[in-house]
């Protein structure tokens, strides 16, 4: 009997001095992601229809290395907690969704933010070839979400002042 590849997951977090309020109005703006994500230089937002002829809520997202991201919009905002699957990109994985969740924090004007992800690795096989493998998908994947949430805590923290 053949296995599939086991699935990665990766949670980061990041506490930041400000309100959650304030944190979900940027998050919130699905259209904003690229001014707060130095890793995203454009992001724009269409409603088209899902695989099961659903209207959903899709976000086109272009990197600064080149690649482009389609993501699915799988929750909606009202929790704080943005959920998203991706269904067409340049990334080193496969099978991949997250969940970027905002609330509130130890202390007064101070926010949790996490950002959690479940995927495979990019060929979706148990031994993958190098490049391809669980540790290119996760390296990559700490690395989106590290530079995700240092962007936003900077640039909340700055412009919220």
């Amino acid at each position: 009997m053949a296995c599939g590849p086991s699935p990665q997951k990766v949670v980061e977090k990041i506490v930041i001095k400000q309100s959650p309020e304030a944190v979900w109005a940027l998050v919130e703006d699905l259209e904003k992601m690229h001014i707060w994500h130095p890793d995203v230089i454009s992001s724009a937002v269409e409603n088209r229809f899902d695989s099961t002829g659903k209207e959903t809520i899709f976000r086109m997202l272009v990197l600064r290395d080149g690649g482009r991201l389609i993501e699915r919009i799988r929750e909606t905002p009202t929790s704080m907690k943005l959920g998203t699957v991706i269904e067409q990109g340049d990334i080193v994985v496969s099978n991949y969704s997250d969940a970027l969740t905002v609330m509130p924090g130890e202390h007064t004007d101070e926010t949790l933010v996490t950002w959690t992800g479940r995927f495979n690795n990019k060929a979706n096989l148990l031994v993958a070839p190098e490049g391809q493998d669980n540790k290119a998908a996760i390296a990559a994947v700490e690395q989106f979400y590290q530079h995700g949430l240092n962007g936003l805590k900077a640039y909340v923290e700055l412009v919220k002042k």
